[in-house]
């Protein structure tokens, strides 16, 4: 996801008890509970113009009580999908009957040290990067030709753009449907970010949720059928795990705590059949960092929620899975001062990581001399992800079979036989374990 002012300090909330704006000079602490630290909410898009999007990273006090809860079971009752709202003036879809496409015109491609730049933004950035099943089409938010993002669609080995929403508000985060027909993407074109559906060769999206909280991030279920997604829960102030419907939206279920959601791409490589969801959860004690989790999903239920791996010192996030569910690749914000430094509006660096989906393995896939974060995973082990190492954000690529190979035969790291894939153990990945485990495991280092 992109790392505006905004959505940064959302993302970034539950790393660390600080996080330093650089570009500010601005401190903020906070040595308040998991569930306060979410509590903030967010401010208007008019807010984060000028020097109030420098100050966005600070948590403003509350005017509102904070619900302070416990994790609930995984798999509880369904809280309330859709909020009347007061009308806005902003329609919640767009007017017309079909959004605009543009194309443009776009430098080929450029390869530096096995890694392969693909998008070529002059102005703005290109981010959030997702392909198509058939990995031959890369979908992507932009802001390079005005300040609020909109998603754009290229050929990976091509040079021609296709501007596929056109909106005033900002659209971002898409995820292609496994059929490659539609794009589910978040917008805050009605206000709140909610989700939509359109598409893939353009026309009028549909909303799919319309809630006064802020929904982001969809992914797809292998069928098809269902999105699942992340929202800032209007009871909790806390990040949620939704999933909906994609036919019949009208109500949503309640999955459970976490963030930036992914379901395997490959169905059936859960316990006893089910799905598996990627996701990021926050520690609730300590050292608040994000650490990358894994749970079932089975008939409607959810169940062995798992810590994949997770960090003292570093912020794991962006999940996501290889196509055949075997391994996961992650970005590592370091914060080994339990604070997460900002540039602007993203971390001032950041590695990708690839794990095997029981924890047993890791590689590293990026040299840490740039920001890294976003990947994505397609077929013929084609990795995109963003990254600022030409100088400004655009998407790469690169390719993961040594990788793959180095993870599959795990070896001490001084055997290890591909550059960007060097097996390490800067910070530790934790065998799969329930949520009591981990709850238990915590108190016995105290």
């Amino acid at each position: 996801m992109r790392f505006s002012a905004s959505l940064a300090r959302l993302v970034l909330a539950g790393t660390a008890v600080g996080i330093t704006a650089c570009s500010t000079s601005v401190v903020a602490t906070d040595e308040r509970s998991h569930d306060t630290a979410f509590a903030a909410p967010l401010p208007t898009r008019d807010q984060f113009d000028g020097a109030a999007e420098q100050q966005g990273f600070v948590n403003q006090p509350t005017s509102y009580q904070t619900v302070a809860s416990q994790p609930t079971a995984l798999g509880g009752e369904p809280m309330p999908m859709f909020v009347r709202r007061a009308e806005s003036d902003r329609p919640l879809v767009p007017d017309s009957a079909s959004v605009r496409r543009e194309r443009f015109a776009e430098t080929g491609p450029v390869s530096t040290d096995g890694l392969t730049q693909i998008s070529f933004a002059q102005e703005g950035e290109d981010f959030d990067p997702t392909l198509t099943p058939d990995g031959t089409q890369v979908v992507f938010a932009s802001t390079q030709h005005r300040a609020t993002s909109d998603i754009f669609v290229k050929p990976v080995n091509g040079s021609v753009i296709t501007q596929l929403t056109n909106d005033p508000a900002d659209d971002s985060m898409p995820a292609v449907s496994p059929d490659a027909k539609r794009i589910a993407f978040a917008s805050n074109r009605s206000g709140p970010w909610n989700i939509y559906v359109m598409p893939i060769t353009g026309g009028k999206p549909v909303q799919i949720t319309a809630t006064a909280a802020h929904d982001l991030h969809p992914s797809w279920s292998p069928d098809g059928t269902k999105i699942v997604f992340c929202r800032l829960g209007e009871i909790s102030r806390r990040w949620e795990l939704w999933m909906v419907d994609a036919s019949n939206p009208s109500s949503g279920s309640f999955l459970g705590y976490g963030m930036l959601p992914q379901w395997c791409p490959k169905a059936g490589t859960g316990v006893a059949g089910g799905d598996r969801i990627l996701f990021q959860l926050p520690r609730e004690r300590g050292a608040r960092t994000f650490g990358v989790w894994a749970m079932d999903f089975k008939d409607g239920a959810t169940s062995n929620p798992m810590a994949i791996v997770t960090s003292n010192d570093s912020a794991l996030i962006n999940p996501a899975w290889s196509p055949d569910g075997r391994f996961i690749v992650y970005a590592e914000v370091p914060a080994p001062t339990g604070r997460v430094e900002i540039n602007q509006t993203r971390p001032t660096q950041s590695d990708l990581w690839m794990v095997a989906a029981d924890g047993s393995a890791k590689v590293r896939l990026t040299d840490g001399n740039a920001v890294a974060l976003m990947p994505f995973w397609g077929v013929g082990n084609r990795l995109v992800f963003f990254s600022d190492r030409g100088g400004r954000g655009n998407v790469w690529t690169m390719d993961t079979q040594s990788a793959v190979l180095a993870c599959s035969n795990f070896v001490p790291p001084a055997s290890a036989s591909a550059p960007h894939a060097q097996p390490t153990s800067e910070h530790a990945a934790a065998s799969p374990r329930s949520s009591e485990e981990m709850a238990s495991a915590e108190e016995q280092k105290h």
